[in-house]
């Protein structure tokens, strides 16, 4: 085989191995950014929820309150 044909063509492998490696990078680092976000977006939901179930158990034990003060008196 001729040595310039060789050296071309492995020179072009090394490029096709090089643009691979860039793009599997680029497809990991964007899928991690997004289960990441993901996340994020998910803890911030339940926080709220959980913050509407507590204002929910103060407003109920609030009620349950005036509600056996009544009964009391």
């Amino acid at each position: 085989m001729n040595p310039i044909k060789l050296l071309t063509q492995t020179i072009d492998t090394l490029w096709i191995w090089t643009y691979s490696i860039v793009a599997g990078w680029g497809i990991t680092f964007t899928l991690l950014v997004a289960a990441v976000i993901w996340l994020l977006a998910r803890q911030i939901r339940l926080e709220h929820k959980l913050y509407q179930l507590e204002n929910r158990v103060v407003t109920n034990e609030r009620e349950l309150n005036l509600t056996l003060n009544k009964w009391q008196k």
